[in-house]
């Protein structure tokens, strides 16, 4: 396992060479604590459509933003559904994120000291945005992601690709540490983990 910052690694004497990381399985991850396909049995105690949720850091400023198309609700499983969710997270360090994907669901785990915490489970499409004022942009795309907004932590255990100005990642899995900006790729038999230039890259002046 090994941990890239997508734009240092691809810069310098790196965008002249395909790199390739051979990295260790998948393991420990807090996203297999989390049951991906929950069932519910019964009717929504809430359902709603267009739904805006807003959470604030203990200074008044927004940490982040959460929309859906349509939301479900179920009390007993304490469990949210959402339709098309659209999430937008700051944080004082990084530039804001705007992820989105088909669906998702919220829920609540225990974080790594126990302390109950919220999940916000995409599927289907998953794509993060970063415009980062100086470095440009990022985009991370997986079929699933698992974010932790209070941790400004998102993961995912399935194939990932990460776009920036001068390249393109691929990896099997990832571990984003979204307030410092480091990513952690991870590797399986199946896929290595490989970065290269995109030639129009050198073409920009």
């Amino acid at each position: 396992m090994g941990v890239l910052n997508p734009r240092l690694a691809l810069s310098g004497a790196v965008l002249a060479i395909l790199v390739i990381w051979a990295f260790s399985s998948f393991d420990d991850s807090p996203a297999t604590s989390v049951d991906a396909t929950p069932i519910t049995t019964n009717e929504p105690d809430i359902q709603a459509t267009d739904v805006e949720f807003t959470q604030l850091n203990p200074d008044g400023t927004l940490h982040y933003k959460l929309r859906a198309s349509q939301i479900r609700q179920f009390d007993v499983e304490q469990l949210t559904r959402m339709q098309a969710p659209k999430l937008h997270m700051t944080s004082a360090d990084q530039a804001p994120w705007d992820i989105d994907s088909s669906t998702g669901f919220i829920r609540k785990v225990a974080d790594p000291e126990g302390v109950p915490e919220d999940v916000v489970y995409l599927r289907d499409g998953v794509n993060m945005v970063q415009t980062h004022p100086t470095s440009g942009l990022i985009t991370l795309r997986s079929e699933v992601f698992y974010i932790f907004p209070n941790r400004q932590f998102a993961e995912t255990d399935q194939s990932v690709m990460i776009d920036t100005e001068v390249g393109r990642t691929k990896a099997a899995g990832m571990k984003a540490d979204l307030q410092s900006g480091k990513l952690t790729l991870v590797s399986d038999a199946k896929q290595r983990v490989h970065t290269i230039v995109l030639p129009e890259q050198f073409k920009k002046t």
